[in-house]
């Protein structure tokens, strides 16, 4: 079905037919020390099938145009303290430089608030995919790819998450405002968990 391209930003509206998903690896524990998420509901949109990997996004998130071949989708994520975005990357299998070498980037790109403690990775495994993911709290510094933010964001929080699947990993950032991404940080964990090997 076609969408249109609504808006300045190239936003795709997500039309499709939504499915709500308890996610199915909430409750299970994180490796790492993370504390566990209390089951939720979270409404996600049909699944984007692309590069071996099927995923959902949040159904409230306002997916946007690619900018790049090398990112599977974008979007917006909306909250009170002002829109975030999230990229999703795939280089193929062993692609990417792998999963610390990108932990200790994600790391590098956020000036953590003073006194907070080491930032924990977390994973879980279930549906044939493995997810690891860190968040980090502080000032976002300014992305020199053409990536969002493109100013330094301070109260800013970065979400990076790497899905280990048959095809090869896809990598997935998610940046935005504090209060944003604590408020979707649940709808985050939703959309790892939706993520299944494509077919």
């Amino acid at each position: 079905m076609t969408t249109p391209i609504a808006g300045l930003r190239g936003r795709i509206p997500v039309f499709a037919a939504t499915v709500l998903l308890v996610a199915c690896g909430t409750n299970a524990p994180a490796e790492g020390g993370g504390a566990q998420e209390a089951a939720a509901p979270v409404e996600l949109s049909e699944p984007i099938v692309a590069s071996g990997l099927s995923i959902a996004l949040p159904a409230a998130w306002n997916r946007l145009e690619s900018r790049s071949a090398m990112r599977m989708l974008e979007a917006e994520i909306p909250g009170s303290g002002g829109p975030g975005e999230i990229s999703a990357y795939y280089f193929g299998p062993g692609g990417g430089g792998g999963l610390a070498a990108n932990i200790e980037r994600w790391k590098s790109q956020v000036v953590l608030q003073a006194g907070a403690p080491e930032p924990t990775t977390q994973s879980r495994e279930s549906g044939g995919v493995r997810r690891t993911w860190v968040e980090l709290e502080g000032t976002v510094k300014a992305s020199t790819i053409g990536s969002f933010p493109t100013t330094d964001l301070h109260d800013g929080a970065l979400f990076g998450a790497i899905i280990e699947a048959p095809g090869g990993p896809w990598y997935l950032r998610a940046v935005g405002p504090g209060a944003t991404m604590r408020e979707q940080r649940q709808a985050f964990l939703a959309m790892l968990d939706s993520a299944r090997p494509e077919g």
